[in-house]
């Protein structure tokens, strides 16, 4: 069981399962333990606390390993607009990733871009509230 660690490639692994399910399948596993979690964070370039949980462990290695953005920020800001959408879309980046490159950045977004996200998440929550509105019809309160 020692050379768990070295067979799983959380990388991979979180490409096949996504965030969550990597994450959901690292906690529930009785085979990994602390001991092979702390040696698949420094696998992933990640030193970990000793004092760290299984929790901070796990959530730390999948964000890092869930990671698609490889080029450097001086590299993308050499790329045109349609080459770093082009880019974005074939690497599959995941939203968290670009809302901390944007956080990284501190990049604010002007009229339009801001006025585009209140209209996303009022969009989302909107058809979520009526998708449990409609959930929660004849059920007793």
């Amino acid at each position: 069981m020692s050379s768990l660690n070295q067979d799983i490639d959380v990388r991979l692994l979180t490409r096949w399962l996504g965030v969550q399910g990597t994450k959901a399948g690292l906690k529930e596993s009785k085979r990994i333990t602390v001991e092979i979690l702390g040696r698949l964070a420094t696998g992933v370039g990640i030193e970990p606390s000793k004092k760290a949980t299984r929790q901070e462990l796990i959530d730390k290695i999948v964000q890092v390993a869930n990671k698609r953005i490889d080029k450097s920020v001086d590299e993308l800001y050499q790329m045109e607009q349609d080459a770093i959408i082009r880019y974005f879309d074939d690497i599959g980046v995941e939203p968290e990733e670009l809302l901390d490159l944007v956080k990284r950045l501190d990049l604010a977004p002007g009229r339009e871009g801001r006025s585009n996200l209140i209209r996303f998440v009022a969009r989302e929550l909107s058809e979520t509230g009526r998708f449990k509105r409609i959930a929660s019809k004849g059920k007793p309160s």
